[in-house]
This record gives C-alpha cells, sequence and structure tokens, in this order.
C-alpha cells in the first residue's frame, strides 16, 4: 500500500513540475526583458538635444545651460591638419579652457586656441597628430564657466 501511495505521489508532483517549470522560466524571461528595455534609452531620447554631442558632416548641436549651441569644423578633420572650429554659443557664454584627448588611445591633451569675437561667436583652431589606428576616436573637451561639468564633443578621424 506504501508503494501505490508514493506512485501517485510521484506521478502528481511530475503532473505540476512541468507546468511550474515552463511559469517560472516564463517569468525569468520577462522580468529580464524589462530590465534590459528599462536599463536601454529609447530612440526617442537618443534623438534630443544634450550637453554632449557627436559631429556628424562636421557640425554638432549641444546644449549650454539649457540653451541651444553649435559647434562646426572648417572642413573634414584629419590628421597633421590645421583644422578650424566655430562655436555658436548662448551670448554670455565664457568658455574657461577646451582640450582634445584621444578616446581609444591616449594621444595626450591638445589644446584647442579659442577666442571670442563677438555676442557667442567663439573661433579657433587645432592640430591632430597621427597615429597607427585606423580609425580614431576623439573628444574636444569644453569647460565652460559656470557649469559644473564639461561639455563634450565627440568625433573621429580615419586613415
Amino acid at each position: 500500500m506504501l508503494k501505490n501511495s508514493n506512485k501517485k505521489r510521484s506521478f502528481y508532483s511530475q503532473e505540476w513540475l512541468s507546468p511550474l517549470c515552463i511559469f517560472v522560466v516564463a517569468v525569468c524571461v520577462f522580468a529580464v526583458h524589462q530590465y534590459q528595455m528599462s536599463a536601454t534609452p529609447s530612440s526617442s531620447s537618443l534623438n534630443e538635444i544634450g550637453e554632449s554631442c557627436t559631429f556628424v558632416n562636421e557640425h554638432c548641436e549641444f546644449l549650454i545651460h539649457g540653451r541651444h549651441a553649435y559647434a562646426e569644423f572648417s572642413q573634414k578633420v584629419e590628421p597633421e591638419t590645421s583644422i578650424t572650429l566655430v562655436l555658436d554659443l548662448p551670448v554670455g557664454t565664457k568658455i574657461e579652457s577646451a582640450w582634445i584627448e584621444g578616446v581609444n588611445m591616449y594621444m595626450g591633451k591638445v589644446p584647442v586656441l579659442l577666442e571670442n569675437k563677438n555676442n557667442g561667436e567663439w573661433s579657433g583652431w587645432f592640430m591632430l597628430g597621427s597615429c597607427n589606428e585606423s580609425t580614431m576616436r576623439w573628444q574636444l573637451r569644453l569647460n565652460i564657466e559656470g557649469q559644473a561639468a564639461p561639455s563634450y564633443l565627440n568625433f573621429e578621424t580615419r586613415m
């Protein structure tokens, strides 16, 4: 009689075990999916303007103190070529310092020599050294007076 009772318990536990496992796996997959969706920015937030930007066709748009600012290179950035940078910033914005650093390879700090032309328009130049990377990622750091964090303008050069 004891053996018959164990068989029934075993049969009922196996009968419930499969649906329970499927339910637990489904809950885990749902939880992981929800976590990944919350950790990944939505496409609409990727298109929003922030305090940093990436140059596209030698143009870049970003925010300083919640107001629009623009940056533009005079030409495609290439190593060992003098490049002019023009910044159109909100009136009254003062740049404390600016330099360029390599992102995927240390290349030191390349100074960007800027001067204030008139009401928010800044102009300057820089020259990047060459390196052996086929694609070099760079970061232009703008330290703005009264802004706690710098603005980062990103761009690439290709050999």
